[in-house]
């Protein structure tokens, strides 16, 4: 049989809320994993803090009933339930918040099925801090860090800290912004002492080790005496084609008003209202190289019919870069060559593998399955013969784009034992 065909599942994709994940480090089958597949089995994979994940259960000797699965890490545990469809399957959407070997117990009308285990691995991340063109000298400015999980569903929780370029540390703030799923932000004072421009660098520290630390690109802002009226603040790295925010930063003492931004001398935004003194721009630079990215401010102060106008402008030269490449990933198991897309991949029913993988960014990689195959742990095993779909996937970093592999496997009939 197919389980495509037996139990219902959610469409897949590279971010799909259905991935049944594997990391490459997981351990093997555990007791009531597939190897038992006659008694029924649990099938939990390895996974990464953030991500849906799928469960499978299949218990034919509870079908059409719900079913308890407990999970624990540690102190924490909880529990989950789902149905168990006539084909003796349910499954049940996991996201792990917490690193580590996460055990899975049958529960009620499934304890025969025991127990098994996943291993869960932190988030990696990466920083970018948008530090404005010009700052006041001897005046706090505010500078916006920003933590990105390439993928996933969870903003990054903990602490940002900004310190000079030789390391040595300025001040620290918590993550308390947003910016969408999977990226928190964070706005760090700094009060310069002295003129010139200054090598600042912004420092993720994670507070509960559910994502990894990262350190954001070097800045560079020009420290002058006395308030501008408006700065610019960007990213250090920008990428074709890849969305960034740009901000309009008013200096110290003007008035609130609107930013409105060019690219090149050709207007790329409207008047956009300052919140805070900042206003907030999201766009994809379309074209690389050296490039002018400039910003236009007004603003107004005093009574309706007293009003006194501010106005102001500010230009930054960019070197955008080439669009990110895909991270690179080579897929692997034990005593196998390297997998190819290309080629052909086989499995008998009722077989195992290990699914090993590294990839170019040495983020984990992650594997999920269609077709009538099964992770558990790190462990895939066809359960019948058909064709599976194996996709693996890394998180990427700041300089690649998350990767994607996908294999086709198939599985043939085990062969018939001799009477």
């Amino acid at each position: 049989m197919s389980r495509s065909t037996t139990r219902t599942r959610a469409a897949r994709g590279l971010l799909s809320a259905a991935l049944a994940l594997g990391l490459t480090a997981g351990a093997a089958l555990a007791a009531g994993a597939p190897a038992s597949a006659a008694a029924g089995f649990i099938a939990a994979p390895n996974s990464i803090v953030g991500l849906d994940t799928e469960i499978v259960i299949n218990a034919p000797k509870a079908a059409g009933q719900v079913v308890t699965l407990g999970a624990q890490i540690g102190g924490f545990s909880t529990t989950m339930q789902t149905t168990i469809g006539s084909n003796g399957y349910g499954s049940i959407t996991w996201n792990p918040g917490a690193p580590g070997t996460w055990t899975f117990n049958g529960l009620g009308s499934i304890a025969n099925l025991g127990s098994t285990t996943a291993t869960v691995a932190a988030m990696p991340t990466y920083t970018v801090l948008l530090a404005q063109n010009n700052v006041q000298q001897g005046a706090s400015n505010n500078l916006e860090a920003a933590v990105i999980a390439p993928i996933g569903s969870l903003n990054p929780t903990g602490t940002v800290s900004l310190q000079y370029g030789s390391g040595a540390a300025i001040s620290s703030a918590p993550l308390t912004g947003g910016l969408g799923n999977s990226t928190s932000t964070a706005i760090v004072p700094w009060t310069p002492t002295g003129p010139g421009n200054i090598d600042l660098q912004a420092v993720y520290t994670s507070d509960n080790g559910a994502f990894t630390g990262s350190t954001s690109p070097i800045s560079s802002p020009n420290s002058t005496p006395g308030a501008k009226p408006l700065a610019i603040r960007w990213p250090a790295n920008l990428y074709v084609g890849e969305p960034t925010l740009l901000q309009g930063v008013i200096g110290n003492g003007y008035p609130p008003g609107t930013v409105a931004f060019t690219w090149n001398t050709t207007g790329i935004s409207g008047s956009i209202q300052t919140v805070n003194g900042v206003a907030s721009f999201r766009w994809a630079p379309p074209a690389g190289g050296i490039n002018t990215i400039s910003a236009a401010y007004t603003g107004a102060s005093g009574s309706p019919n007293s009003l006194v106008w501010s106005n102001g402008t500010s230009s930054q030269t960019v070197n955008v870069l080439p669009s990110r490449s895909m991270d690179n990933i080579t897929v692997q198991p034990p005593g196998q060559g390297p997998w190819n897309i290309a080629q052909p991949i086989t499995m008998v029913a009722g077989k195992s593998l290990t699914l090993a993988g590294t990839s170019q960014s040495g983020t984990p990689v992650i594997f999920s399955e269609q077709g009538p195959c099964v992770i558990s742990g790190a462990t895939l095993t066809a359960l019948s013969a058909g064709q599976c779909q194996v996709t693996a996937v890394s998180p990427g970093t700041a300089q690649l784009k998350p990767g994607s592999e996908t294999y086709t496997i198939t599985v043939t009939k085990a062969p018939k034992k001799k009477r």
